[in-house]
């Protein structure tokens, strides 16, 4: 080694251990495995390791018959409830929630007052798998008993997916002229979605720190966690954003059924065409097919300046001031819908030439198309509008909408 004394086999650098290339038999070259990682996988001579290239000159070595432990260690996070301000502890328990803390316990100095109840209780039936176990007048315990790998990844963006899509199709089919009263559903689904992000990143930040959780949920490595990370958060920003187009409906069924025919089919329009880049986004993101994440692109491309002046375009059209800043609304929100999708192919496109992706493919990123339209592995497919089966159960009473500024 240039400039100085080599380091001895086995001994610690700044950054990690090294091993002496060895040569075995005629053509084979070995090296050692460390003895504290032996012992911690406990492997004995004849065990089967196997190996995964990651790029970039990284091999990724672990047992081949690994099994996840039966228990985890559980997280304890304590909170003083003492004279917090209104909504604190709803955004504490939500932090807590996605970090991954499997016991939190709030206790003041003196009694929680109802208002702090209401908050603590609302916040608790609006996440899954979180339940308050004990309470008394300064204490309140509360457990979360979900599993963190229960729930593929892939499997809960599906169903995020289809529950978008379906609000997006009442929304159409009230603009047509369909039953009103379905747009009622959209509060329970647009609620389903919230539980759904606050799950997925929660597992996201579980799996950094546990390669078992990654494994379950179906991230294939560390470095694709940021991209899930931001997609998740792409999708409730979009599902938030279709919910306003939603109320808007809602607070002005009937000026709504008063428009004219062009005006009504414009809006449908535009709708019909999120809708599209929506499916076309995330069956590229699934696929991994740059060609497909490209084509979006170019069409969200094309399609933002004509509709960026839609708004106020229909607005003119409306004699009824109410319905017209209602429409300029919706169109708003789903041309900030349109450009959410162009995360998602930048995330896709990303994602094809991370060193992981391109050490499958001979380093070489891979140009070809997704499957038929209409159908993703994600299972995704033109929504009925009819309610669909969900993940979770469905709760009585559902928590006011609340930030966390760590997700």
């Amino acid at each position: 080694m240039a400039g100085g004394k080599p380091k001895a086999d086995g001994e610690e650098k700044p950054s990690g251990l090294t091993r002496r290339v060895q040569r075995t038999g005629s053509s084979s070259l070995s090296v050692t495995l460390p003895k504290s990682w032996t012992d911690a996988m406990h492997l004995e001579t004849g065990d089967v390791v196997k190996f995964r290239d990651v790029g970039e000159g990284r091999l990724e070595i672990s047992p081949a018959n690994l099994e996840v432990p039966a228990e985890r260690q559980q997280r304890l996070l304590r909170i003083d409830a003492s004279d917090t301000p209104p909504n604190l502890l709803a955004r504490l328990l939500i932090g807590g929630y996605v970090t991954g803390q499997d016991q939190i316990v709030l206790t003041s100095r003196g009694p929680l007052t109802p208002a702090q109840h209401r908050e603590i209780r609302r916040t608790v039936e609006h996440v899954l798998g979180m339940s308050i176990v004990a309470q008394e007048a300064t204490t309140v315990e509360i457990q979360n008993f979900v599993d963190p790998g229960r729930y593929p990844l892939p499997r809960l963006l599906n169903q995020v997916v289809r529950v978008l899509r379906a609000e997006l199709e009442v929304c159409r089919s009230v603009l047509r002229g369909g039953d009103r009263a379905t747009l009622q559903q959209l509060p329970v689904w647009e609620d389903e979605i919230d539980r759904f992000y606050l799950l997925m990143v929660r597992q996201l930040l579980l799996s950094s720190d546990d390669f078992h959780v990654a494994r379950e949920i179906g991230v294939e490595s560390h470095h694709y966690q940021i991209g899930y990370r931001l997609l998740v958060k792409v999708l409730e920003m979009t599902a938030d954003l279709v919910a306003g187009v939603g109320r808007e409906l809602s607070e002005s069924p009937a000026g709504f059924a008063r428009l004219k025919k062009p005006v009504l089919d414009e809006l449908v329009t535009l709708l019909t065409r999120f809708d599209g880049f929506l499916e076309q986004s995330m069956a590229a993101f699934t696929n991994l097919s740059v060609v497909d994440a490209n084509a979006a692109l170019n069409e969200i491309d094309a399609a933002l300046p004509t509709e960026s002046g839609l708004g106020d375009s229909l607005a003119r059209r409306i004699t009824d001031r109410h319905v017209a800043v209602a429409a300029q609304r919706i169109v708003s929100n789903l041309l900030m819908a349109t450009e959410m999708m162009v995360i998602v192919n930048e995330i896709t496109i990303n994602r094809s030439v991370e060193p992981e992706t391109v050490a499958r493919t001979r380093r070489e990123v891979g140009m070809h198309s997704g499957g038929p339209s209409g159908t993703t592995n994600l299972g995704v497919r033109p929504s009925d509008g009819r309610r669909h089966s969900g993940l979770l159960e469905e709760h009585e009473q559902h928590a006011p909408r609340t930030r966390h500024p760590g997700t």
